[in-house]
């Protein structure tokens, strides 16, 4: 079934709508879907990136880190990974709300969006108010890297867990789900869009409509398949990979705690983040709504200050020594994985869209 999304604009309206709501009294966060990661092997092994520039501000597009020449590889790096769990979707705006009303946190208002046919450019926006949003239950973005490691910490100091951004390795690892191919699904692009919000039809025809005739041509390639979605969708409206995950790519490009680094090195093999290096450039995993699939492998950097509208975040969690989840068959990790309340509104919403978008005359 095809889905069909318009543009929608969040307000601080919005925001006090969604936070005077009953749920909101009870409990001042929302606690992430978790998927269990089990440990294993992986062989990082990337297309080389030109090195960051001097200047952390001077990235101007979140094209920056993307060539379509044929990519020089980078030496392949054994890793190994140890168990973790990880976001079954993308952190929300519902998600995000809670942060920013309980912390008060300096979120930034300007953000680098879709308003013409320039494409990307930095304007007056916010994670609650910009353009492409589906909702609340849509992924946050307009916040930047720093917002993102700041929401891990506050949600780990509020519920006694250790949150965090994951590493490059352990994206990567959680997104291949055990598979070799080019994609998570295999090696046909032309699938992706059972399994990812990408550069599609819909895109096409979505800045067609908005931007004067606008298309996806030339260096903004797209797929010919349609996933419904001419802009970012609500978490987890398409197939899930082999672990249970969804939108590990496309929807948007998602932060990584590493500093960029050219290439891997023995500082990965343990499957840590890399915490030297460039680190006023940060990497990000997996692609956009705004491109066509992106390989497994492929890697973006982007300064650590670059507020835009196509980067969003997951989260991981550690297990401690003692936690359940690292017990096989643990009744206890199975009802921390099943019974959490947030999942059952996310399909709501989904089941709602899909109402919608089937009842709504198609043009």
């Amino acid at each position: 079934m095809i889905y069909r999304f318009t543009q929608s604009r969040w307000s601080g309206l919005t925001l006090a709508l969604l936070l005077s709501a009953p749920a909101f009294a009870a409990k001042h966060y929302i606690e992430p879907v978790m998927v269990n990661i089990p440990g294993g092997t992986l062989t990082l092994q990337s297309p080389i990136l030109p090195l960051p520039q001097a200047n952390s501000s001077s990235a101007t597009s979140n094209s920056a880190a993307v060539s379509s020449a044929a990519p020089e590889m980078t030496p392949p790096q054994p890793v190994i990974i140890k168990p973790f769990r990880m976001g079954k979707y993308e952190v929300t705006v519902k998600e995000f709300a809670r942060f920013i009303a309980a912390t008060n946190y300096p979120a930034p208002d300007q953000c680098r969006q879709m308003l013409s046919k320039k494409w990307f450019e930095l304007a007056p926006g916010s994670w609650n108010q910009h353009t492409h949003s589906p909702g609340e239950y849509g992924p946050v973005t307009c916040i930047g890297w720093p917002a993102a490691e700041a929401y891990a910490q506050w949600l780990s100091k509020e519920t006694g867990k250790h949150y965090r951004l994951p590493s490059e390795a352990e994206w990567e690892f959680a997104a291949r789900a055990g598979a070799t191919s080019t994609y998570p699904w295999g090696d046909d692009p032309e699938q992706a869009c059972q399994y990812a919000n990408i550069a599609d039809h819909s895109a096409n025809e979505a800045v067609k409509r908005d931007y004067d005739g606008l298309e996806y041509t030339g260096r903004w390639r797209r797929q010919t398949c349609d996933d419904g979605a001419g802009y970012a969708s609500i978490v987890g409206s398409h197939k899930a990979n082999a672990l249970g995950l969804h939108d590990m790519l496309g929807n948007l490009n998602e932060f990584t705690a590493d500093c960029f680094n050219p290439s891997f090195s023995e500082k990965n093999a343990d499957g840590s983040a890399r915490t030297d290096g460039e680190c006023n450039q940060r990497v990000w995993r997996g692609g956009s709504w705004h491109w066509a699939p992106f390989a497994i492998n492929k890697r973006g950097r982007l300064a650590a200050d670059f507020i835009g509208a196509l980067e969003g975040f997951r989260l991981v969690e550690e297990l401690g020594s003692n936690h359940p989840c690292l017990k096989a068959n643990s009744s206890a990790c199975k009802k921390l994985t099943n019974k959490n309340p947030f999942e059952r509104e996310l399909a709501k919403a989904r089941q709602k869209q899909h109402k919608t978008a089937t009842t709504k005359p198609q043009t």
